[in-house]
């Protein structure tokens, strides 16, 4: 588990935000969850979120196997977590399930964001939605409040550009090209920003099929997950 405590500069309001990641085995588990409780339970009455991928469901409808089996085991400690300490599961929108196995038959809702009382009286418009999830084989869930603005999109480049002959040597020149007067901090903020416009010149010169290839497998996988939440897909479709 990972907390975070900060507080909007904005409007001063502070917020505790807690990135689980499970264990599979049920003590381990159980663990988990006492040992959060007695932190939220700490805070007292503290704007808190815990999110992650807490291995778990709450209902059998939020498990498919493939064997048809849907364990009950985990299904009341967890719920038992939640409503010990007043935690709110927000609806999920753009999806049933937010996990899917390699086979393409078993898939269950194990990632979610669970909030306070506090949290959702400060911010009563919050929405928790499942995006595309591409490569991986966990859907990315966004937490949206519709009248917090988070700010400029970060940087993002592909792992496979690496692999492109002389992508390493072109951004250690550029790097190094570079040359700005001020502080570190300062100084490495424009190095930055000059990478970052260096390296969109050279994606559009040396990658321009890979976006529009990885969008179409995208939206092919997306198709695929949408039918097996509904239905058994077919071998070839596997």
């Amino acid at each position: 588990v990972l907390w975070c405590h900060g507080r909007f500069v904005r409007s001063g309001e502070e917020f505790h935000v807690a990135n689980v990641y499970a264990p599979c085995d049920s003590r381990a588990k159980q663990a988990l969850w006492d040992s959060l409780s007695l932190k939220i339970q700490a805070l007292g009455r503290s704007r808190v979120c815990v999110c992650g991928d807490f291995n778990a469901v709450r209902s059998a409808d939020e498990r498919r196997s493939v064997r048809g089996e849907n364990s009950s085991l985990d299904l009341v400690p967890f719920n038992r977590f939640i409503d010990d300490n007043t935690l709110i599961d927000l609806p999920l929108c753009g999806r049933k399930f937010t996990w899917f196995k390699g086979d393409g038959r078993s898939m269950s809702r194990l990632d979610r964001f669970l909030l306070s009382g506090e949290w959702c009286l400060t911010w009563p418009n919050c929405t928790q939605v499942a995006r595309m999830r591409g490569l991986s084989d966990h859907c990315p869930l966004v937490l949206a409040a519709d009248e917090e603005d988070w700010g400029p999109r970060p940087t993002r480049m592909l792992k496979c550009w690496s692999d492109v002959p002389g992508y390493k040597l072109f951004v250690r020149e550029r790097w190094n090209s570079f040359q700005f007067d001020g502080w570190g901090g300062y100084v490495l903020k424009e190095k930055l920003k000059g990478i970052k416009t260096a390296l969109k010149e050279w994606h559009m010169t040396h990658t321009q099929n890979i976006p529009s290839r990885i969008a179409a497998l995208k939206d092919q996988l997306a198709a695929f997950d949408e039918k097996g939440g509904e239905a058994v897909l077919s071998d070839s479709e596997l």
